[in-house]
């Protein structure tokens, strides 16, 4: 009787996609391990884990097809776009996710390995680039080519006070944005009515006169 239901066939095709998506994220990151200048396969887990995403998949496919999944995203499905207005005492779903996030992101640098933490703290620091870098160029409508400078200078602003001052991580870490954020400053005050091509070249040139700086100066970067 569920058999003129479910469509077995879309079900499978979905559960390839996902694993080959699986294999595309998960290949690079866990399936290379890093050892010095050397590295190491790892082909078991990533196969585990691409094994567990197909399942996942093919279960939740099989699911969405019944009755129940249908209700279920019926649920999800707007009425009309655009701008309306809730009921009064409307109560949204994210008050249970943050907390659940929240929490598990308090749990994760205890429960993880080096490796993976490693892998998830480069990860949020992109992040946190590809945000800034969304205001500026998204939002803004600036070029801005030397946006990785500011990168450079806090990272490096961070490393260096706690070699020269002493200072330890959570000291210098506010320090070193308010160096970013005041070097911002010295070059948005020179080119604030530039825009286009001008201010690519401006931020280009930054951009490259503090790599130069910091790869240069070696007696004080090292």
């Amino acid at each position: 009787m569920m058999s003129r239901f479910i469509n077995v066939p879309q079900a499978l095709r979905e559960t390839l996609l996902a694993g080959l998506i699986a294999v595309v994220v998960f290949g690079p990151i866990v399936g290379v391990v890093l050892k010095g200048y050397a590295f190491q396969l790892a082909p078991a887990r990533v196969a585990l884990l691409v094994a567990v995403v197909m399942a996942g998949r093919l279960l939740l496919s099989l699911f969405l097809q019944t009755e129940r999944g249908r209700a279920l995203l019926r649920r999800f499905e707007g009425a009309d776009d655009g701008v309306y207005v809730r009921e009064p005492g409307y109560r949204s779903r994210l008050r249970w996710i943050l907390p659940l996030l929240l929490a598990a992101a308090l749990l994760f640098p205890f429960l993880s390995s080096k490796y993976l933490l490693t892998v998830a703290i480069l990860g949020l620091i992109y992040v946190l680039l590809g945000l800034g870098l969304n205001i500026v160029v998204g939002l803004a409508g600036l070029l801005d080519l030397g946006y990785v400078a500011f990168y450079a200078i806090g990272a490096y602003g961070l490393a260096l006070g706690y070699q020269y001052l002493g200072l330890g991580f959570w000291s210098m870490l506010p320090l070193a944005a308010l160096l970013a954020a005041f070097a911002g400053a010295l070059l948005g005050f020179p080119v604030l009515r530039m825009h286009g091509d001008y201010l690519a070249i401006v931020t280009l040139g930054f951009g490259e006169i503090i790599r130069l700086v910091l790869t240069n100066w070696l007696s004080f970067t090292g």
